[in-house]
């Protein structure tokens, strides 16, 4: 099986790139995590658009919209063949993985490319019309340049692997919200960071460390904070924090086939049926062992900047009993999108499926919290968290005499 390359750029240009990556396993072309929305339909039904972010809002878009003039007076004819024909070849592709393959008229989108193209004589020179009709059926589907393009286009600057999540938490009441302390003595607390490019048993190994750590202690609930993650790499952040999902298959994408899901058993996870492959997708350097409270209730911490992997480790909680989260809406990069390699060198990156929970719910858009709370109250201290302990202690005192909670007296 071939390994599948999800882009995800989660910051402005004008500030600085992060470029993650997410792998999966099934066919032989490349995926991003994005949310979108169709366009040129045949329906009147239409979803409503998520802001255009990140590097899609002052990168690679404004970019090639602005770097590639077209001719004011250049007739259709002077058009070679071989262009006309990179032209249908990326609508083709564009088609044929398209979410939205239903709902547009397809023949009316191709021929406003080329009259927009009018006079390219090489597929750079089609760029620029293939963006906007990428944008205007799917809001986070967007053509990626060649890199030696992407280099002069950008003046050399190079994209930084995203940051490690500061830790975004102040203290409430008895302590600090550390990375594997306990708040008040009885709430465990996980922070998930971003994770870019292949799995790393480490990352996986530290979050099993601060899971078994508060374990240890008596955690009777846990909160684990996604509010910095920015994405990357899901499957080692599923294999992370899989004690506490409470489940084996927690998720699906809409374009799975049936018995295809996301998979946590023993400190591992994949994308794929009950089986294993034989070199997962996320895993530490050993299983998790043992965690008694793993079944304690689960406050997630969720906001703005929780984005693309950020936002599926997120829905492979939901459906769980005993979960609730707090915090604003996330980012809106719910969706799994299909790279296509074009001969130039180029990739039309396009939306074609949307992330499912293990209830089998879909989430098109962002993700909005079960409680919309702000991010710092009056006094200037964390108010989610503060909503999320008091949500805790009230799941912990309702049930101290409940053997599947792991919670005493």
């Amino acid at each position: 099986m071939q390994r599948i390359r999800i882009y995800v750029f989660v910051r402005q240009f004008a500030e600085r790139w992060a470029d993650t990556t997410l792998w999966v396993r099934g066919r032989s072309y490349a995926s991003t995590v994005r949310g979108g929305r169709p366009a040129l339909v045949n329906r009147s039904a239409r979803s409503r658009a998520t802001p255009f972010r990140g590097l899609l809002r002052l990168g690679v878009g404004a970019l090639l919209l602005a770097a590639t003039r077209l001719p004011a007076q250049a007739s259709r004819s002077t058009m070679p063949d071989s262009v006309r024909g990179y032209i249908r070849d990326a609508m083709a592709a564009f088609r044929a993985h398209s979410v939205h393959r239903a709902e547009v008229n397809w023949r009316t989108l191709e021929d406003s490319v080329v009259a927009q193209s009018a006079g390219a004589q090489t597929p750079s020179g089609t760029w620029r019309a293939l963006t906007s009709a990428l944008r205007n059926v799917d809001g986070h589907s967007f053509l990626l340049p060649p890199p030696d393009k992407m280099a002069a286009l950008t003046g050399g600057m190079m994209p930084a692997l995203a940051q490690p999540a500061r830790r975004p938490m102040a203290a409430v009441e008895t302590g600090d919200a550390s990375d594997g302390l306990l708040l008040d003595g009885r709430i465990g607390v996980v922070v998930v960071p971003s994770h870019s490019g292949r799995n790393r048993p480490a990352y996986v190994d530290s979050l099993h460390a601060r899971i078994r750590a508060v374990d240890r202690a008596g955690a009777c609930g846990w909160v684990v904070d996604l509010r910095e993650n920015t994405g990357g790499n899901m499957w080692p952040m599923l294999a992370g924090v899989g004690p506490l999902l409470g489940a084996e298959v927690v998720g699906s994408f809409t374009n799975s086939a049936p018995g295809v899901g996301w998979h946590y058993r023993d400190g591992r996870s994949w994308q794929g049926d009950s089986t294993p492959p034989a070199e997962v997708d996320g895993r530490g350097t050993t299983p998790p062992g043992l965690v008694i409270h793993a079944n304690a209730p689960v406050a997630l911490l969720v906001g703005h900047k929780t984005a693309s992997s950020g936002e599926m480790t997120l829905l492979a909680f939901l459906g769980r009993p005993y979960v609730r989260s707090f915090g604003d809406s996330t980012a809106g990069y719910t969706s799994s999108n299909t790279n296509v390699p074009l001969r130039d060198g180029a990739t039309l990156i396009v939306t074609s499926a949307y992330p499912r929970d293990r209830l089998g719910r879909t989430y098109p858009l962002s993700v909005s919290p079960d409680e919309l709370v702000p991010s710092s109250d009056s006094a200037g201290s964390d108010a989610p968290l503060r909503r999320a302990v008091a949500w805790l202690r009230g799941q912990s005192a309702g049930a101290r005499q409940s053997v599947r909670l792991g919670c005493s007296d």
